[in-house]
């Protein structure tokens, strides 16, 4: 595999665009591509400023043998795989139980608007608005969003578990 291709399968396994790759070490989106492309290669510093950047040594992305004690977690392209991964599952839990509790919100809202309604068409209505969580689809709404709120949850716990520490908000090191 070429340079080119190891540094954009590096580039993408970290979740960067070329355009921010470029701004994180100083270079053009258009560097970037060329050293994708393999039409140009990187000076030492903007080899070392990649590196840094992405986690991993200058023998990963040259396509040297790593060497012995540098195999663990975050040093390697599968490490910031995994890492990655696991940050986009923490990110899509929360941001679904988000989601979920927004969802319940107007749920318990829309209780409100049922009573009134059923006052205006029946001229009848129960006092208590939570009342008709209990009527029609309304427990089954609930259990859904409910369920929702769990799965968000339990993604987001599995993302953090799986980042096992590694790497969420933290600044990777140059090798």
């Amino acid at each position: 595999m070429t340079f080119g291709k190891r540094l954009q399968q590096v580039r993408k396994a970290a979740g960067l665009s070329q355009e921010q790759l470029a701004e994180l070490v100083g270079m053009s989106r258009q560097a970037v591509s060329k050293w994708e492309t393999d039409q140009a290669a990187p000076d030492i510093d903007k080899l070392a400023s990649l590196c840094g950047v992405l986690g991993v040594s200058a023998d990963e992305l040259l396509g040297r043998d790593v060497p012995p004690g540098r195999e663990g977690q975050g040093a390697n392209l599968e490490g910031c795989v995994r890492v990655n991964a696991a940050k986009r599952c923490f990110t899509a839990g929360w941001v679904t139980a988000l989601a979920g509790v927004v969802l319940l919100i107007l749920e318990l809202f829309s209780l409100i608007v049922i009573q009134f309604v059923n006052a205006e068409l029946h001229h009848s209505w129960y006092a208590n608005a939570m009342e008709y969580a209990g009527e029609g689809p309304m427990p089954v709404i609930f259990g859904v969003t409910i369920a929702v709120i769990a799965a968000g949850a339990v993604l987001a716990a599995g993302g953090l578990l799986a980042m096992n520490g590694k790497g969420f908000l933290k600044k990777r090191k140059a090798p």
